[in-house]
């Protein structure tokens, strides 16, 4: 299996530890959309990451990739559960995914680590203080009601896990720290972090990635 895409992208991280949780080999082959536009294009028709080669396929974007993983490796899987159970892991993917993403990863991470430091350009002070301040605090409203105090979503790890942490992460990089507000929904996280293989990418993303990571942000308005 090759892996295009670098684990700086929340959507990559996703499927890094998806492989990892199954014990699958890969290589993974450094992949910048942002940097190397043109390559990326040639990967996914959208400019895209990740995008996993496996034999002759080629399967693109992290939720279809995560599916196909299950469907030729099963064991453990990552949509565990009774068809209740997999219905509340993948609407929780796909919040991740969407909602969540475009504010810690299209927002705070964008301008404060992509254009901030890595592209070294201005960044839009306004957008970072309205995202935290305004847009923010509903969503971690929302997750702070979902997940459970201890343990996972379900009964088992799940592809909810692997999908939260890997946009936070994105979020924590850029400085978001979520204690003392959202304690439920940090000590969650603090949780799946403990995993082997989750700690093991912490590790190897602090050793490559720390030049870059943002003093602590807290937020300035209280939970609503």
């Amino acid at each position: 299996m090759i892996l295009h895409g670098a684990s700086i992208s929340p959507f990559v991280r996703k499927i890094m530890l998806a492989l990892s949780y199954k014990g699958l080999n890969y290589n993974l082959q450094p992949l910048n959309p942002y940097l190397e536009k043109e390559l990326a294009h040639k990967r996914h028709p959208m400019g895209k990451v990740p995008v996993l080669e496996h034999d002759s396929l080629t399967v693109i974007d992290s939720t279809v990739i995560a599916h196909y993983l299950d469907d030729i490796y099963p064991v453990p899987p990552l949509y565990p559960g009774d068809a209740g159970e997999r219905a509340k892991i993948r609407w929780l993917e796909e919040y991740a995914d969407t909602r969540l993403s475009a504010l810690l990863a299209g927002v705070l991470f964008y301008q404060k680590i992509l254009r901030g430091q890595i592209l070294e350009k201005d960044v839009d002070q306004d957008a970072i203080d309205d995202c935290i301040q305004h847009h923010l605090p509903p969503v971690l409203n929302y997750l702070e009601e979902q997940v459970p105090a201890e343990g996972y979503i379900t009964t088992r790890f799940s592809m909810a896990e692997i999908t939260l942490w890997s946009i936070f992460r994105s979020g924590w990089m850029a400085g978001l720290r979520l204690k003392p507000y959202y304690p439920k929904l940090a000590m969650y996280l603090e949780g799946i972090e403990q995993e082997p293989w989750v700690s093991s990418l912490v590790t190897q993303e602090d050793h490559e990635l720390s030049g870059f990571y943002c003093d602590p942000v807290p937020f300035t308005v209280p939970r609503q």
